[in-house]
């Protein structure tokens, strides 16, 4: 399962949308028509790799670890309007905001498929009550990257964990028979 999100060029196909449901409505839309070769995208996906290589905390890992994909190859394959960017489905904000910031220096417009959220270009969030809940979700990724020894969750919840630990523990003891 991957984190979704599209981008697109309003210039280019669409105008600037005032609602979370006209976002979605055109990201439905553009997600389907076909489309050629769009320059503003390939600059996007070429940001994307700059923003990853310049932070030495996470470009020792792979690309392809980060991003899912090379996100300069799944754009250049892109045939639509919309481009879907498949993120790995851990822990996604620093991806996100990545994603966001190169996208408002190119002027697109970015809809957050899990939330039903939608950037736009001018910094405005749709709805208008994701915004404390983004800026909350940066302010607890940038307390992160200050303080590393933060212990980081994996998302599961204390029986999730729990139950994770002892189905880990009951293979293991099968596995050395």
């Amino acid at each position: 399962m991957s984190y979704d999100l599209y981008i697109w060029d309003p210039t280019r196909h669409a105008p600037l949308q005032s609602t979370d449901a006209e976002a979605y409505d055109t990201k439905e839309r553009l997600s389907e028509l076909p489309d050629g070769r769009n320059f503003t995208l390939t600059e996007f996906g070429n940001a994307l790799v700059q923003k990853f290589a310049a932070n030495p905390a996470i470009s020792a890992g792979a690309l392809d670890a980060f991003w899912g994909a090379d996100p300069r190859v799944t754009i250049a394959e892109n045939k639509f309007a919309a481009f879907c960017l498949q993120l790995p489905a851990t822990e996604c904000t620093q991806q996100i905001a990545y994603a966001v910031d190169a996208a408002a220096a190119l002027g697109l417009v970015v809809f957050d498929d899990n939330y039903g959220s939608c950037f736009l270009p001018d910094g405005n969030l749709l709805p208008e009550d994701m915004k404390a809940i983004w800026a909350s979700d940066l302010a607890e990724m940038q307390a992160d990257a200050a303080d590393p020894s933060r212990k980081k969750t994996d998302g599961r919840n204390i029986w999730q964990r729990i139950a994770g630990e002892l189905v880990d523990a009951i293979g293991r003891g099968n596995s050395s028979r």
